[in-house]
């Protein structure tokens, strides 16, 4: 039984029907057996028989027999495990041929396409105050060089150990931190202890009566920015990291002219 059953499985794997496998291996027990026969030798219903037997017929693994009442009888396996496997070369040597075409289609428009940039693809916004804060302490931790900040209200707050920590690295490897605050920063008393602490760290502070926005330059390379809604009295804001060297530069210049203007802490 467990012979049969793996042989009915097999021949489904090779594109029979469950009742066809069935029907198929009754005929290869008995030279010939009528319609009513192998229906109840293979259990296949008897309103079903007629045409499970003449699908095997078409493909070509049973023969009807002549006679007054039709018999029916198996070709052989090897003939008809054959015929089964020519139908799925077919099959196969048309996905081959349909890949190779679909491939020779898209190939092209894929490369294109990694030659191809999105004008805004050095633009990120950042939705929330929570991605502002985790994204400025990746930048800051690639920081090389030099990061220049301008803190404007409202202040971003946290216990500020990547920033210190920052801070030191880049004093230390001969790099500068250099950051402007409001003059209101001095009335806020956690925000004149960061001051301090950050200052022991090794940032430069300077003091301006206001700001125009809150941001971050890091390396001449990379911008972020805090942009107040121009709608009046709005505190909303939209916060954007732009990668674009020629912008620091220009953003820099700014900096540095609010620089020359504010008092030293």
């Amino acid at each position: 039984m467990g012979d049969l059953d793996r042989w009915r499985r097999e021949l489904t794997e090779l594109g029979l029907t469950g009742y066809e496998a069935r029907v198929y291996l009754a005929l290869v027990n008995r030279s010939r057996y009528t319609a009513a026969q192998v229906a109840r030798e293979s259990g296949v219903p008897r309103q079903r028989i007629y045409d499970v037997l003449s699908g095997l017929t078409e493909r070509g693994l049973v023969r009807a027999l002549p006679g007054q009442v039709s018999r029916y009888t198996a070709v052989d396996p090897a003939s008809a495990i054959e015929r089964l496997l020519a139908a799925h070369r077919a099959q196969f040597s048309q996905l081959e041929q349909a890949t190779a075409r679909l491939v020779e289609a898209l190939v092209p428009a894929w490369s294109h396409g990694r030659d191809e940039t999105d004008p805004l693809d050095y633009v990120e916004v950042l939705r929330d105050r929570e991605m502002l804060s985790e994204r400025l302490e990746e930048i800051q931790a690639d920081a090389k060089k030099e990061i220049l900040a301008m803190a404007k209200l409202p202040y971003l707050t946290g216990d500020g150990t990547s920033g210190l920590a920052t801070i030191r690295r880049l004093t230390k490897a001969g790099g500068t931190v250099r950051c402007i605050y409001e003059g209101d920063a001095l009335v806020r008393s956690e925000m004149l202890a960061d001051i301090r602490r950050y200052a022991a760290a090794g940032e430069h502070a300077r003091i301006a009566s206001s700001v125009p926005m809150r941001m971050w330059i890091v390396d001449g390379a990379r911008v972020v920015m805090s942009l107040r809604d121009p709608v009046a009295d709005s505190s909303s804001t939209t916060n954007v990291l732009i990668e674009h060297p020629a912008l620091a530069q220009c953003l820099g210049y700014a900096f540095e002219a609010i620089w020359e203007g504010a008092s030293p802490v």
